[in-house]
């Protein structure tokens, strides 16, 4: 026979002395209400034994359900206000769904224990041998962690502890993460926050690199807040010993952007430590005021190393690693409708021969720069604009201070001759100043004048430029023509440009000048300017084609540059060839190659092959040398996706490693601040990439 039977229990408040059966006085009305197939009440224990699909339900004062318990069997005690499951149940709340072998809960105190538990919370899956609840949370023992519903799950944490507070974070101690029954590696914390929109992400990197050694190369994201996000770096070389480092991101674009990076690592095989930081900002100074429309900002970026090669030796997919250099500079800025002051101070150093260490090769502390948008006098209809700059300046491979300035005030006009025919002339004076640091010595001042214009013909297809320009400097401290070897002319050519764009998706460009000077004698081919070619083709989409040629009519060839791209993002090949001037024998190749075997392939592969050949005559090649060679496997599975990684290239780098993006790190792809920081800061990481 069937039973419904509803029981009130006081969970809280004072409660008066009652009879058997009465119902205890409350300020609300807490209850439970339970429905079984057969019930046995013990008047003398108060308590409830129920059999055969039993569902407990728990309501608030407020009348919204709380809890809901499905089970075969469980035992209600009225005094104690416990639940007693002896066999399997499953409790439902607003967190999420737990399933236990057998269990105890107490609704006076809201807590209790689970044997055997498996708690769903969002997309993950907590599972413990023993958990204890509280209001608080949840603690898991002999625990794991996995975001896989599969059974058994592709991929699990398992850890010693896991506390576990819904919608606010959970941490585990002691894990091993596993792929199926394989283990993979040891974390000995792991912290999670599950706030919403405070994603923390942990990446983990093991590999070998013939240099390092093994190593596991871990990073840590926090998004602090919806404009900053934080990483730490923590990493492992069998042969060199333990790196950290982090990263910083802000970015508020009304007011302030910012980035820092840095990174130590003391070597165990030389005993020394080696470092480098990289970063910039920007950062707007003052408010909008009416009275004041001016906008202040200051801005700067600085790359720093402890030697050239560090780079090349821990951050591979930094640029910087193949040529690398030192730079810095702060500026502060004052911009107005009208004009743009600048204060700045810069300074780069680069790699000596033996790269053992940095050569200075420029600086400018301070430089003052000062600019105008164009403007009318006297309401002339002309425009005028003006810039000018100082600064006090050490040229690379000097040994000394330079202080100097320039100005230069520029008058242009744009005339319309006929329908798509501009002419755009303008005229312009230049005064250089170069103050003497030597004692009894003389300030130097050099001008110059000049001009030149553009005529223009446009049409839909395209346009033609013929333009001439003239400079010529003036004597040193005098407003006269320079009578030097000369005769102070600098510039005085012709010049023109074809551009054709017969379609959106195709273009050509050529370009050249012809040298008009007088004081030397040369034939008609050294005076044309190296004539430069470039175009681009786009048939259909997936397939663009691009190829520049910069040809001498003395020396012939100077550079050749083409790309043929074919595919998608998944499936292409591409193909490039460059030769140059420099090294007019030296051939140098960049393959690409990533494709996907099938639609629905969890497998996808990318290549690059970038080698040097040297060409003998003809088709004659000779000396092929690889000077980068790097292979990445893609996987993906039911709730991670995997990557290995292996790379070669000259200076001494071979390195494979492999790379897990968990499910739990999904947030990540998509975060927006990560890709704009990335595109601002580093563009060189390739899509998703948290470091270099």
């Amino acid at each position: 026979m069937k039973k419904n039977l509803l029981i009130v229990l006081l969970l809280a408040g004072a409660a008066a002395r009652a009879a058997a059966y009465d119902l205890p006085v409350s300020s609300g009305t807490h209850r439970v209400y339970f429905n079984a197939d057969y019930a046995k009440f013990n008047e003398y224990t108060r308590a409830i034994d129920l059999e055969g699909n039993v569902k407990l339900e728990e309501f608030s004062a407020e009348d919204k359900p709380i809890k809901l318990i499905r089970a075969r069997n469980l035992t209600v005690n009225m005094d104690s206000r416990t639940v007693v499951s002896p066999a399997d149940f499953v409790m439902d709340d607003d967190t999420g769904t737990v399933y236990g072998k057998s269990g105890t809960m107490n609704y006076g105190t809201e807590s209790g224990h689970i044997a055997d538990g498996r708690f769903s919370y969002r997309s993950f899956i907590f599972r413990g041998r023993s958990v204890d609840f509280d209001k608080s949370g949840y603690v898991y023992r002999k625990a794991s962690i996995t975001t896989c519903d599969e059974e058994p799950p592709d991929y699990k944490l398992r850890s010693s502890r896991v506390y576990l507070v819904p919608d606010k974070y959970f941490l585990a101690y002691n894990n091993v993460f596993f792929i199926g029954k394989l283990p993979v590696f040891y974390l000995p914390v792991l912290y999670r926050p599950l706030v919403a929109g405070t994603p923390f992400v942990s990446i983990f990197r093991p590999g070998y690199d013939q240099r390092n050694g093994l190593f596991v190369k871990s990073t840590f994201v926090y998004r602090v807040s919806a404009t900053t996000r934080a990483k730490l770096y923590l990493d492992y070389f069998s042969r060199r010993g333990i790196g950290h480092g982090g990263e910083f991101d802000y970015r508020k674009p009304e007011k302030t952007i910012a980035d820092a990076s840095v990174y130590r690592i003391k070597e165990d095989a030389i005993s020394k430590v080696r470092w480098g930081a990289n970063g910039g900002y920007w950062h707007l100074l003052n408010r909008f005021n009416e009275s004041d429309p001016a906008q202040y900002y200051t801005q700067g970026v600085f790359r720093i190393l402890s030697d050239p090669r560090v780079n090349n030796d821990f951050f591979r997919s930094n640029p910087f690693a193949v040529s690398p250099d030192e730079q810095a500079s702060v500026a502060v800025t004052r911009k107005t409708n009208y004009t743009l002051t600048r204060l700045s101070a810069s300074g780069r150093e680069v790699k000596s021969a033996d790269l053992s260490r940095f050569d200075k090769a420029e600086s400018s502390i301070p430089r003052l720069d000062f600019n105008t948008v164009p403007f009318t006098v006297l309401k002339l209809p002309v425009l005028n604009s003006f810039s000018g700059d100082f600064e006090n300046a050490r040229d690379a491979g000097a040994d000394f201070y330079q202080k100097r300035g320039n100005a230069v005030w520029t008058v242009s006009k744009s005339v319309p001759l006929a329908p798509r025919l501009t002419f755009s002339p303008s005229v312009f004076y230049n005064q250089s100043v170069f103050i003497s640091t030597e004692p009894g010595g003389t300030d130097r001042w050099v001008g110059r004048y000049g001009g030149g214009g553009t005529l223009r013909y446009d049409r839909f297809w395209g346009s033609l430029d013929v333009g001439y320009a003239y400079t010529r400097r003036l004597r040193t401290n005098k407003l006269e023509n320079s009578g030097g070897t000369d005769k102070g002319q600098e510039v005085n050519s012709l010049s023109s440009q074809l551009f054709l764009m017969p379609r959106f998706n195709t273009y050509f460009k050529l370009s050249s000048a012809y040298d008009l000077r007088d004081y030397f004698h040369a034939s008609f081919s050294r005076r044309v300017a190296p004539i430069i070619a470039e175009g681009y083709y786009a048939p259909r989409p997936g397939i663009d084609i691009f190829a520049t040629e910069t040809y001498s009519l003395v020396g012939g060839s100077r550079s050749i540059v083409s790309q043929v791209n074919f595919g998608d993002k998944e499936n292409y090949f591409g193909f490039g060839v460059a030769n140059y001037s420099t090294d007019k024998r030296a051939w140098v190749l960049n393959n690409m190659l990533g494709f996907r075997p099938g639609k629905n392939s969890a497998w996808r592969l990318e290549l690059a092959l970038r080698f040097r050949m040297l060409n003998d005559g003809g088709l004659n090649f000779s000396e092929v040398n690889f000077f980068e060679k790097a292979v990445t496997l893609y996987r993906d599975f039911h709730d991670f996706r995997t990557r290995w990684n292996f790379r070669e290239r000259s200076g001494g780098v071979r390195e494979f490693f492999f790379y897990l993006n968990l499910k739990i790190s999904e947030p990540a792809r998509k975060d927006d601040l990560e890709e704009k920081s990335r595109a601002y800061w580093h563009p060189w990481r390739a899509e998703g990439e948290l470091r270099d």
